[in-house]
Parts: structure tokens; C-alpha cells; sequence
């Protein structure tokens, strides 16, 4: 079996609320023997430079893999790597386009073999149980929110996760005010963006604490290691981070630097289902959690990291996007395994078909062009700076 083709599609839709776009990038991989395969490349919610990662997939990636066998995944991610690592860096748009190509070499292996890919990979379970992530919407008032989650609770998820950073005050009544609408049974998750400062986090920690949180998901910058170890040590709350960690190396860095209890790391960054797998590894070794960041993925990433969730032992739990309308989760496969009316006991399954298990209707991509545009640092300018 060679490899024939490579295709990209930049893809973009509108959110219901707020109205701000989200863009994304998918890959598909076909094979002399009519098997296709699809990957997604993503920044963490979506991609927000698709354009950039086509352009490496385009250029560079594809005529790296056209020709080759498919199932040869390590060989040719080593291959990728050789050829972009030593220009663009080994982390961020680098990974996210071999990831692009390395899921959808999973899924042409599934299909050939007839098998879906967690059980190619050694199925730990057949299900896993999620939370909903929330929405960020600073212009709205609780009640709101609450009614984003309602959908979700409904259907038996296991939690949910509020956006915060708009304010340290706004933020505590928020998770309050979750808290007390979910009830003491139900996880509460909370994701800063990278939005406090390392003082301010740690006073928010504090005030987080009595809500009992089950992680505070990125309170301070990435980049900021020394912080971010130092709040590790005395949060009362468990820190959580990794939809910006994107391989096994710097996730190593994180480990020996004692940098978060709980690590995020998502196969559509973080070079591949491949490399996921060895980082959740790596990750169970030192009794770290992992949950797969897939809160704002297409239907794509979110079949990539159930697959790799479903075999690895360090993986307990994953998130799903709350949005009752998300198009690419729902309306470019075939069947929408993944929307949240589909689920009533909390509990997400794969289809059990060979691949990934789903079935990408590329009609349906025609709907959402990517059109260049604003993106959500244009909605949310506080996002990421550490200034709160």
C-alpha cells in the first residue's frame, strides 16, 4: 500500500454565542488501495493559523509521504521531523502538522487492518466518562452559563468546566455560582487561559479552593516555568495544563521541573496519537493524570484523543465542547456520535468502527470555507497575557 495524495481543508464556522468565528484545519491521506484517512492539525481550540499549517503540509509534509507505505507511522513521523524540526523549531505549528498527517495514518492503518485504532493500540475500556467545557461569555449574566451547562447535566455528564478572566471578583461569584447550580456531587473544573499573574493566581488558588475544584487549568503562562512550579507546590487546588505542550520532550521538562499535577495533552498538538501515547505513558509512570484536551476540536481530533484515551491507563476522563451547536463536531460525519443529545449517562463510546471510527462526509466540509478574519485574542485580548 503507497500513499497517494495529501489534501488540506481550512474550515471555519460562526459560534451561536457569542458570535465569534472558530477556524480549523483537517487532513486527508489516500492510499493507492482506495483507503483514506483523516488527521487534524488544531492550536488547542480549533487552529487559529490553518493557512500556516497547510503551508507546511502543502509544501513540504506531503511530498515527504506520498509514495510511502502508510502503516510505516514511526518511520515517517522521524522522516517529517528531519526534514521541519531543525527550521521551524521541535514545538507549536511544527508538531500540529505532523500530527495532521500521523492521526490520519492511524486511521488508514485501522481500516486496513478492519480494526478501530484503540484496539490497535491495546483498549484499556469500550467508554469513558466526560465533562462539559464551558463557554467564555463575560457578557452574560449566570443564569446564562447555567443554561449552557443544562444540556450537558442532562445527559449525565460527569462535570463541568468554567472559563474564567474576566475579573478576580467576577470569576470567584462565577464558580460560585456553578458550584451551587451543579450541586456538590457533580466535578467543577477551571480554566484561566493563561490570564493571571503568578501572584494572582496563587491568591486565586485560595479563593478557588473552597469550591472544591477538581483542577485550575492554566493560571499562569507556559513560559513562565519558575512560576508555574513554585504554584504547583502550594496551590490547594491541583494545576492542570498541556493544550500548549506539544511532545514528549517538553512534557519531560514539565515533569522535571514539578510543573502541574494534572497534564492535558491532545494528539491533534502534540505531534500525533503516537506521541500522546508515550507522553500519557510516561505520564502513568509518575502517577500523573492525563486528559486529553478536546474541548474545541472537530469531530476529527475528538475521535484521535477518544482512541488514544481508551488504551492508556493514565487517562480517566476527558472533556467534550457543551455547545449545543458545533458543526464540525456533529455535521461533517456521517454519524454524530459525538454530539451531546446523543449521550445520556455521561459516558462517551466509540463507534467500533475500524480507524477512527467515524466517517467524514467531505460534502459537508463545502459548507464551512475558511475566510481569513479576526480570531479569539480579537474577542478576548486579556487571554494569555498574565496581566489579571
Amino acid at each position: 500500500m503507497k500513499i497517494t495524495d495529501v489534501q488540506t481543508f481550512p474550515l471555519r464556522y460562526i459560534k451561536d454565542a457569542p458570535k465569534i468565528p472558530r477556524t480549523f484545519l483537517l487532513c486527508k491521506v489516500t492510499t493507492d488501495e482506495g483507503l483514506v484517512g483523516w488527521g487534524e492539525a488544531s492550536t488547542a481550540y480549533g487552529h487559529h493559523f490553518p493557512l500556516v499549517a497547510k503551508e507546511i503540509i502543502d509544501h513540504t509534509l506531503k511530498r515527504l509521504v506520498v509514495g510511502e507505505d502508510p502503516r510505516d507511522i514511526e518511520r515517517l513521523v522521524q522522516k517529517m521531523r528531519m526534514w521541519i524540526w531543525g527550521y521551524l523549531g521541535p514545538v507549536g505549528v511544527s508538531n500540529q502538522a505532523i500530527a495532521a498527517i500521523e492521526i490520519a495514518l492511524w486511521d488508514i492503518m485501522g481500516k486496513a487492518a478492519g480494526m478501530p485504532v484503540y484496539k490497535l493500540l491495546g483498549a484499556n475500556r469500550d467508554e469513558i466518562e466526560i465533562y462539559a467545557t464551558g463557554c467564555t461569555n463575560f457578557d452574560v449574566d449566570f443564569d446564562w452559563h447555567r443554561q449552557f451547562f443544562s444540556r450537558a447535566l442532562k445527559a449525565g455528564f460527569k462535570g463541568v468546566k468554567c472559563r474564567v478572566g474576566k475579573s478576580r471578583d467576577w470569576d470567584e461569584a462565577f464558580v460560585a455560582n456553578i458550584r451551587e447550580y451543579i450541586g456538590p456531587d457533580k466535578k467543577l473544573f477551571i480554566d484561566a487561559y493563561m490570564t493571571y499573574t503568578p501572584e494572582t493566581a496563587f491568591e486565586m488558588a485560595k479563593r478557588f479552593a473552597k469550591y472544591n475544584p477538581y483542577f485550575f487549568e492554566e493560571p499562569v503562562s507556559q513560559y513562565d516555568t519558575t512560576s508555574y512550579a513554585n504554584l504547583t507546590k502550594v496551590s490547594p487546588v491541583p494545576i492542570a495544563l498541556g493544550e500548549r505542550v506539544t511532545s514528549l520532550f517538553e512534557f519531560k521538562n514539565l515533569y522535571q521541573q514539578g510543573i502541574g499535577n494534572i497534564w492535558q495533552p491532545d494528539a491533534t498538538i502534540a505531534g500525533g496519537i503516537s506521541e500522546c501515547r508515550k507522553i500519557c505513558d510516561f505520564a502513568e509512570a509518575y502517577s500523573i493524570e492525563c486528559i486529553p484536551h478536546i474541548g474545541g476540536l472537530s469531530a476529527v481530533g475528538i475521535a484521535a484523543n477518544l482512541n488514544l484515551a481508551l488504551a492508556c491507563r493514565s487517562v480517566r476522563q476527558l472533556e467534550v465542547d457543551g455547545a449545543e451547536y458545533q458543526p464540525l463536531r456533529d455535521e461533517i460525519i456521517t454519524e454524530p456520535i459525538f454530539n451531546t443529545d446523543k449521550i445520556t449517562d455521561g459516558m462517551l463510546r466509540p463507534s467500533g468502527k475500524p480507524g477512527l471510527g467515524i466517517e467524514v462526509d467531505e460534502e459537508a466540509l463545502k459548507q464551512f470555507p475558511y475566510e481569513r478574519g479576526l480570531i479569539y485574542p480579537d474577542f478576548y485580548p486579556q487571554y494569555g497575557t498574565g496581566i489579571l
